[in-house]
């Protein structure tokens, strides 16, 4: 079963306060390893492959705020 854009948009919400910390000073992202554990990567190259699954990358605080403005409702 496939994830909705909102159920990861609340999945990486639950890592709000790490990839905040992160994205302050570089481009971070969620991740998730072989072993299905999510995990915060910071500088975060742009246009290469990842050895893990990509959940959710972004530039700075405000991209983050922005995609919870588009896949999140004001319940979530």
């Amino acid at each position: 079963m496939s994830e909705s854009m909102s159920d990861v948009a609340r999945l990486i919400k639950t890592f709000d306060t790490e990839l905040r910390k992160e994205l302050n000073t570089s481009r971070s992202g969620l991740f998730r390893n072989k072993r299905g554990e999510l995990f915060v990567r910071s500088n975060v190259p742009l246009g290469q492959s990842y050895p893990d699954e990509v959940i959710g990358i972004f530039a700075d605080p405000a991209d983050l705020d922005f995609y919870y403005k588009i896949y999140l409702s004001e319940d979530d």
